[in-house]
């Protein structure tokens, strides 16, 4: 294929090369994050984690807590983090204070 100008050449370049990095991008997610674990991060506005917990049997008691203490507008279950640098492997659950 013969390009006659370089406008022309630049917008095919972006156009590939977006085509490229959309196909790429969810096969590398699938990749890093094993079945059964949930990312938590970003949180949306609003949203905080809980505190650490090294069983889903803690986890779930302190949801259930959490849950009749009524401090928090909202709660997301507890769910297993395979952890970052700023947060341990563990489980977790989310709380929502407007």
């Amino acid at each position: 294929m013969k390009i006659r100008s370089l406008p022309a050449a630049a917008l095919l370049a972006t156009a590939l090369g977006a085509a490229v990095l959309a196909g790429a991008v969810p096969a590398a997610g699938a990749a890093t994050v094993p079945a059964g674990a949930h990312a938590l991060s970003p949180l949306p506005p609003d949203w905080y984690w809980s505190s650490h917990y090294a069983t889903l049997a803690d986890c779930r008691a302190a949801f259930t807590d959490e849950a009749q203490n009524g401090q928090y507008t909202g709660l997301a279950p507890c769910r297993w983090y395979n952890g970052d640098r700023y947060r341990p492997a563990g489980y977790y659950f989310l709380y929502y204070i407007p």
